[in-house]
């Protein structure tokens, strides 16, 4: 296989990454140890002001549309700390492969001074508005999915885990197409792809065909979603039904969506480091299949390359879906607001 071009000989993993971990065990054993926990404290409000989220009562197509605005918007909020992960994936390999290398930036703060003096605040936004357009398909399609197999399984924690497997399906087939541009576009070197996005578009077709945009990635990115919205599901309802007496309705999309966001990303973060790297590079520069891919990762960085980048994803994920969350639930209340139901 050819040497991958995203990712090269990184240093082990850093203790900056404890935290993570430390935070990944607390959001996933809550909702596991949860019939073991005590109840809520009782709230000093009566049950009738409890505060209750409006896309509890709306029908699968207005989670459609609530869902798309909240997951565009989402991400181009958090946009430039999904940029700097991705070159802090790429930065290593590329600076390695070239005739005069230099060092590869070391950390997320390095990475960003990287960008700013290279490529200028340009550099965090590439292919922003592609990448809007296209959560607003995958957001969309995620949240009806998982509306419709919520309705059709029954009330259980069984079901609802089985619907938000489901939704991560049906969001990873949408969502392949849309990440290859955006990590292309985002590990360019200074200077990108002329034309921008469409450039880029056309470059990815040339070189690697139809297939190479719609189906390169995609075992990775399945078995990066189908997990990862199994956690963000969860997260999100535990959370909100957890603080639902003890904060106001305005704050709880915010809480439960940051640690959704958390939640849904840190357990499958090294399946998103495989999978930059094989959509990254165009012809034959990228990988087309998960595990060659990830034994060469191995070989090159060792253990610590699959968290390369974990930080400011994870601050990117707690930002980007507090905000996909509250837009979420806004476009729900007006909904009901005005008894369009």
């Amino acid at each position: 296989m050819k040497q991958l071009h995203s990712l090269g000989s990184v240093p082990p993993t850093t203790p900056s990454t404890k935290p993570c971990f430390l935070l990944l065990l607390l959001l996933l054993s809550l909702p596991l140890a949860s019939p073991y926990l005590p109840p809520p404290p009782p709230s000093p409000r009566p049950p009738s002001s409890l505060p209750s989220l409006a896309s509890e009562s709306v029908p699968p197509l207005v989670s459609l549309l609530a869902g798309s605005f909240g997951g565009s918007i989402g991400v181009g909020v958090a946009y430039p700390l999904d940029t700097i992960k991705v070159k802090m994936q790429a930065f290593n390999g590329r600076a390695l492969s070239s005739p005069s290398p230099r060092p590869p930036p070391s950390g997320a703060l390095a990475a960003c001074r990287e960008v700013l003096r290279s490529e200028g605040v340009r550099g965090f936004y590439p292919g922003v508005g592609s990448t809007m357009l296209g959560q607003f398909f995958i957001k969309g399609a995620v949240f009806l999915s998982y509306e419709v197999a919520r309705e059709a399984l029954p009330g259980t924690a069984l079901g609802l885990g089985l619907a938000a497997a489901a939704s991560g399906v049906a969001g990873g087939v949408v969502c392949t197409p849309v990440e290859r541009l955006k990590v292309v576009l985002q590990a360019a070197p200074a200077g990108g792809y002329p034309g921008g996005s469409l450039g880029c578009l056309r470059r990815i077709l040339a070189d690697d065909g139809a297939g190479g945009l719609l189906t390169r990635g995609l075992d990775a990115t399945l078995l990066r979603e189908v997990p990862a919205y199994f956690f963000y599901f969860t997260a999100y309802s535990f959370i909100t039904s957890r603080l639902g007496p003890l904060l106001p309705a305005a704050l709880l999309p915010l809480a439960g969506g940051a640690a959704a966001g958390a939640a849904s990303w840190v357990p499958v973060y090294p399946v998103d480091v495989v999978k930059t790297a094989m959509q990254s590079e165009t012809g034959e520069g990228g990988g087309s299949d998960a595990l060659a891919v990830a034994r060469d990762l191995y070989r090159q960085g060792g253990f610590g390359v699959f968290w390369d980048g974990l930080t400011p994803k994870l601050i990117r994920a707690v930002i980007n879906h507090a905000v996909t969350f509250a837009v979420f639930e806004k476009v729900c209340e007006a909904w009901t607001r005005y008894n369009l139901i």
